[in-house]
């Protein structure tokens, strides 16, 4: 019995062993963050062992958080746009869920896994839309509300068993006066708000003639007639944090929040008036009485103060304050949870929902418990930014940058500073030394989480820094993920282009020149005036620079960043209005733009009419920069993508040796633009164009259509070549097709290219291949020379990175037989091995987009993929050759050159002597 007891603990420890083959790189250069989106509903568990959070979000997420921490539980990801929007969620013995725009999805979740207990549909009608249903939950019964006749001051109830489905009952009454559909359920009380500003009221539960609650004056400015405020004030409803047995809804008009509650079937208005961004919740407390929990935001701190609603009296153990080292911003309570102790005192728990989409729980009196920074599921723009050097390497760069210059301590310039200036620098050096020695490290309080961002020797360290849709902005660490600063901007918000956000991002300056800081530039438009917005700051510490935040009073409709620097290395960035007139900033830059006019082109297109044009600067002088449109192009059809190359991108090789040793020299124009077209055809259904433009001279180089292709369509522009992928109806799959572009066997310039000297129309060679997999995103692999092979980072929507080599997407791949070098015979079918995820099996969900970015080392290119989640990993498509591997052999190769150091000094000794010998014979 004991030998057999000891075969299974060895076969168990094997098998341990087996699973653990690669573990450790699991984590080393790459790391994922797990995101839910902006909370919609929300509930605080109070029943289980392990208390949890459940919420449900407008990403279509539902999950629960650990109470302690704020970390994921579980998390379901629902389908996307309209047919997984969360209507209802509500927690008794599941997780309730209502879903969709018709049919409506019930389903009903396990609270502590997670698990599906069961799922049914509601059928709707088709013109039923998302706003003429309301949901409510009591006691089993799921209630839905329907508002298609509601300005006929008629609604619809029908009654469905939850977790059968089977409909109970289905009536309808009537709600006198109400002429619009600014209704909301609050809790079994159905409330909706007039245009003048009144409330009417009518319970689901109730027959035809059941009492209409009435409130005449819910703001303040409606009691006024005479008032031309009242007039042109609009109100609106929204929920707030209550129980069933005492509902509370807020009407919001203007600035000013008024809570109303329902009291024994009557409406009863709060005297006291909150802001526009006060939270309010209402709980209960001892006696049958309630408390009012508001909350307020000054100066990046939440104060909360709660009062006793039927006395007026405040409760002193509620009222705290709120801060930490980042500033928060305007908050709603989502969702509170509060306990009454022995002595009478009560303890509240608080979920807050920041405007910035931020998650905050918080704990009574004056603890944060944890945070989540949701907005990171929005962003827009990224960019990876080069860290700067450490003082040592500063210290070494001043010395020689600054020969001329009279350094500090009054020491004067000339070869006495330059003497001085490297004396510092070596002891600087010493000091870091012994420091690393001792292992005392050079980090100090006062720095934070900026005192170990230095750039290192591969340059794989950066900065991420990610702008979102909400006006927020992230500093992240890429090697930690860790959030290194963050920045809050109000009353802005994203462009919208080809029917997607948009935030121009530009880095004016890195941190490679000192003394000078680095310098990002932001463009926003503001949420009242539509007017364009700029913002510049220090992309490592997150600092502004100058203003901040610059008005510019005119609108912007197209940006462009100029390469060429002045003297202390700003790159300007050009802004054309809507009046056709050029802008620079910052304006001191103008004469270096002067400089560059007759080489600067724009362009624009607007994605509605399909008319495309391109404008020059050439005529510009010195008074003034003038932008003059010199050709234009009009499409029949919708634009719907435009995507031109990376800025960064070098190409290392001009052509390709063929299998009889000539070359076939690419078509490398850097000033082409790929762009998309879609539209409706009676015979063909759906026709997808892909369009070539030279953007200098307004010449279509190339055009391509497909028949009954559908969105999704994603497309990558790199090199000599362009990828792109489409869904086709015809036969069901999702097909990726690529163009490679050449100019043939003669190269037309040697040197530069030029769009206006000769219009050369390339050889065009085209593949297709079918990928077993939808898509999210797709984009091209980048280096610091361009001397690495190229991959194509394709996200599958089943939630996998697939690297896909060049070489499998050629379409120069032959049907017969091989006869070139690096050529794989044509299979249309692309694989998808497991090895080829890079990131194993961390799902990756709804991603938005890949940035990749090059580093110090040739043959590594950094990639952080961002959407629902974001995951950071480093790839090699031509392997690590310019780095030694892990497993290298240091002993051996240092005994190999110990060895070999030692025999070849001893053959000195040996040759020397016997050329001594020689010499005396």
């Amino acid at each position: 019995m004991f030998n057999f007891y000891l075969k299974w603990l060895i076969f168990i420890i094997l098998v341990g062993f087996s699973l653990a083959i690669y573990e450790d790189q699991i984590g080393k250069f790459d790391w994922r963050q797990k995101y839910i989106g902006k909370i919609k509903f929300s509930s605080i568990d109070s029943k289980s062992a392990v208390k949890k959070v459940f919420v449900a979000t407008e990403e279509n997420v539902i999950a629960a958080l650990f109470l302690k921490s704020g970390d994921i539980a579980w998390r379901h990801v629902l389908e996307r746009g309209s047919s997984g929007q969360l209507q209802l969620m509500q927690v008794d013995t599941d997780v309730i869920t209502v879903s969709g725009n018709g049919p409506f999805i019930v389903r009903g979740w396990n609270p502590s896994s997670g698990y599906l207990h069961y799922e049914w549909l509601i059928l709707s009608e088709k013109s039923q839309k998302q706003t003429e249903t309301l949901w409510t939950y009591h006691q089993g019964k799921l209630y839905q509300v329907s508002l298609k006749e509601v300005t006929a001051g008629k609604a619809e109830v029908t009654t469905y068993n939850v977790r059968s489905g089977t409909q109970l009952f289905n009536y309808s009454f009537r709600i006198p006066d109400v002429k619009n559909k600014v209704c909301r359920l609050v809790g079994l009380t159905l409330v909706c708000l007039l245009d003048e500003g009144k409330l009417r009221g009518v319970s689901v539960i109730a027959s035809d003639d059941s009492k209409v609650l009435k409130l005449d004056a819910p703001h303040p400015a409606f009691n006024n007639e005479n008032s031309k405020v009242s007039q042109e004030l609009s109100c609106s409803l929204d929920s707030i944090e209550s129980t069933v047995d005492f509902p509370a809804v807020a009407v919001v008009c203007g600035n000013i929040k008024s809570v109303v509650t329902v009291v024994q079937n009557e409406f009863v208005q709060d005297s006291e008036q909150l802001s526009l961004f006060s939270g309010v919740a209402i709980v209960p407390y001892s006696g049958g009485s309630h408390i009012k929990l508001v909350t307020s935001h000054s100066d990046g701190v939440i104060k909360l103060s709660g009062t006793v609603i039927e006395t007026g009296e405040s409760v002193p153990e509620v009222d705290s304050n709120f801060h930490q080292m980042f500033s928060l911003s305007d908050v709603d309570i989502s969702s509170t949870l509060c306990t009454l102790r022995r002595d009478r005192t009560i303890s509240c728990q608080l979920l807050l929902s920041g405007v910035d989409y931020s998650i905050i729980f918080i704990q009574t009196p004056s603890k944060i418990v944890w945070t989540r920074e949701e907005a990171l599921t929005s962003i827009v723009a990224v960019e990876l930014i080069d860290l700067p050097v450490s003082d040592v390497d500063a210290a070494i760069e001043k010395e020689f940058d600054n020969k001329e210059a009279a350094v500090d301590l009054g020491v004067p310039s000339g070869f006495v500073g330059m003497f001085f200036r490297r004396i510092m620098s070596q002891i600087l050096q010493v000091r870091s030394l012994l420091l690393t020695i001792l292992s005392l490290g050079e980090s100090t309080p006062s720095k934070g989480l900026l005192a170990d961002l230095v750039r290192d020797q591969f340059g794989l360290h950066k900065m991420i820094v990610a702008v979102t849709s909400v006006g927020k902005l992230f500093g992240i660490d890429n090697l930690s993920g860790e959030i290194v600063w963050q920045k809050y901007l109000k009353d802005i918000k994203p462009f919208h282009s080809l029917g997607k956000p948009l935030i121009p991002l530009y880095i004016q300056r890195t941190a490679r020149h000192l003394p000078h800081p680095a310098q990002c530039f932001l463009l926003f438009k503001h949420q009242k005036t539509e007017e364009s917005v700029i913002y510049t700051f220090n992309p490592i510490n997150g600092q502004p620079l100058g203003e901040g935040l610059v008005p510019l009073g005119y609108q912007v409709i197209q940006t462009s960043l100029l390469h060429a620097t002045d003297e202390e290395f700003l790159k300007a960035v050009l802004l054309l209005d809507s009046n056709g007139k050029i802008h620079v900033y910052p304006k001191h830059i103008d004469s270096v733009v002067l400089q560059h006019a007759k080489s600067t082109f724009l362009f624009t297109a607007n994605s509605d009419t399909g008319l495309i044009k391109g404008y020059t600067l050439a005529y510009s002088y010195k008074q003034n920069l003038v932008a003059k449109v010199v050709w234009q192009i009009k499409f029949a059809h919708k634009i719907t993508g435009i995507i031109s190359k990376c800025p960064l991108e070098k190409v290392h090789s001009q052509g390709r040796v063929l299998g009889d040793r000539s070359v076939l020299y690419k078509y490398i124009n850097p000033n082409l633009v790929a762009v998309i077209t879609q539209a409706e055809d009676p015979l063909h259904k759906n026709v997808l164009s892909i369009h070539l433009i030279d953007i200098v001279s307004g010449s279509i180089i190339f055009s391509v259509a497909h028949k009954r292709a559908t969105e999704p369509v994603h497309l990558v522009h790199s090199e000599n070549w362009v990828v792109y992928s489409y869904f086709s109806d015809k036969s069901r799959r999702t097909e990726i097709a690529t163009l490679e572009l050449y100019e043939g066997k003669t190269q037309s310039n040697t040197t530069a290219f030029s769009s206006l000297a000769n219009v050369i129309f390339p050889i065009v060679e085209r593949q297709s291949y079918i990928l077993p997999s939808g898509i999210d995103a797709m984009k091209e692999t980048i280096t610091e020379k361009g001397i690495t092979s190229k991959h194509i980072l394709v996200a599958l929507n089943s939630g996998g990175i697939l690297e896909i080599p060049w070489i499998f997407l050629d379409p120069r791949r032959p049907l017969g037989d091989i006869r070139e070098e690096g050529v794989i015979p044509y299979i249309p079918e692309l694989p998808i091995p497991a090895e080829a995820i890079i990131n194993y099996n961390q799902t990756l969900s709804r991603v938005k987009s890949i940035h990749t970015a090059p580093s110090g080392l040739e043959s590594t290119c950094l990639v952080f993929v961002y959407g629902l989640d974001l995951f950071y990993t480093r790839v090699a498509p031509s392997k690590t050759f310019d780095v030694l591997k892990e497993d290298f052999d240091h002993m051996l190769i240092s005994a190999v050159l110990v060895g070999l150091s030692v025999a070849a000094y001893a053959t000195k000794r040996l040759a020397s002597r016997k050329a001594l010998k020689q010499a005396w014979k």
